[in-house]
């Protein structure tokens, strides 16, 4: 009983940090350098370009920095068309994937070297971006602050699958809010560009496939540099369709690229929700399941004020089922095989 009640009253000191604003009010208008890999796009480019369009932001203060990485459709004509009157639009092209940076950290590395910025921002082919994107990373910016983490959900997408992106989002700031960032999201990020030069940028993550948001947070954490969560402006994103378990096992399989304090919270984590239907099951402990739902639906309803959501009835049963979703994604993605396109 006691576990539940350390448990419950963790998820309701989480609650209360969502309350917490960490904008610095910064009057300045900022310049911003928006760097975005593109890898066989042709699909998702227009509704980006699109989105990019009508960004609301003076274009004398933000550049577009376009990294075609080696696509073989027709990615390169449709940047080459929508950059060709714009004078701070710029395209990278790679020739050839890299075979000493994994993933997309060598496509992430040149864009970087190009921009002219000191602030980044980063997004993803496939996302499409609000008017008031740019503004609303501004408003956190300060010379201590190395690394904003924003809110990306998938749009049209079932209830199920639209509470774990929440969740997880949910998840995010809290931590980031207590002092210990647990992981972001590169489809909505900003990185200060010192603090990506301080912690030698991708070099020392370079052979990890995939996770280098993650990976930077890591190493960002180290430094004298804040983390802060940015839920004001949603980057949506088109959903995973076709291979929906890889994508899921390669999302949660992550656990080894966590620090030590989180590999050791994740197994108390899975050792809890083991725990907690044998204590119902057996004790018939049903005061302390309803007092752990209670703290759970609590923190849930924060979470989706702080990220301006909806409450679906069917949420009360995804909050019962979800951690044992999340743990089954786990172990087969630490244990299992994935891939990265």
């Amino acid at each position: 009983m006691y576990v539940i009640i350390i448990v419950s009253l963790l998820l309701v000191f989480l609650s209360i940090s969502f309350l917490i604003s960490q904008k610095t009010g910064n009057p300045t208008k900022n310049s911003f350098s928006i760097i975005i890999p593109c890898r066989n796009e042709e699909d998702n480019l227009p509704q980006l370009l699109m989105s990019l369009n009508n960004l609301q932001y003076p274009d004398d203060l933000y550049e577009i920095i376009f990294i075609d990485d080696a696509s073989s459709d027709r990615t390169a004509d449709l940047l080459t068309e929508f950059v060709r009157n714009l004078s701070n639009c710029h395209i990278i092209p790679i020739e050839q994937k890299s075979e000493e940076y994994k993933g997309k950290k060598f496509a992430l590395k040149k864009g970087i070297e190009y921009t002219q910025c000191d602030h980044l921002l980063f997004t993803d082919a496939d996302c499409q971006v609000p008017s008031n994107w740019i503004d609303s990373f501004n408003d956190y910016i300060a010379p201590d602050v190395g690394m904003v983490v924003g809110y990306s959900p998938e749009k049209n997408v079932s209830t199920f699958r639209r509470f774990s992106q929440i969740l997880t989002a949910d998840f995010y700031c809290a931590t980031i809010h207590c002092g210990l960032p647990f992981s972001a999201n590169g489809r909505n990020l900003y990185i200060n560009k010192d603090a990506y030069m301080q912690v030698d940028g991708f070099e020392k993550i370079k052979k990890y496939t995939c996770a280098e948001d993650k990976l930077l947070l890591n190493l960002i954490r180290k430094t004298n540099y804040k983390i802060m969560y940015n839920s004001d402006s949603k980057v949506y994103t088109n959903p995973q369709i076709l291979n929906y378990a890889n994508q899921q096992k390669r999302r949660y399989g992550q656990l080894s690229l966590s620090s030590p304090l989180y590999k050791l919270l994740s197994m108390l984590i899975f050792f809890f929700y083991i725990y907690l239907p044998i204590r119902v099951l057996i004790f018939r402990d049903w005061i302390g399941l309803a007092i752990y739902f209670s703290a759970f639906l609590l923190f849930w309803i924060a979470g989706l004020i702080r990220h301006k959501e909806r409450f679906h009835v069917c949420d009360i049963l995804y909050i019962l089922i979800y951690p044992y979703y999340l743990i089954y994604f786990s172990l087969l993605g630490m244990f299992g095989k994935w891939t990265w396109k």
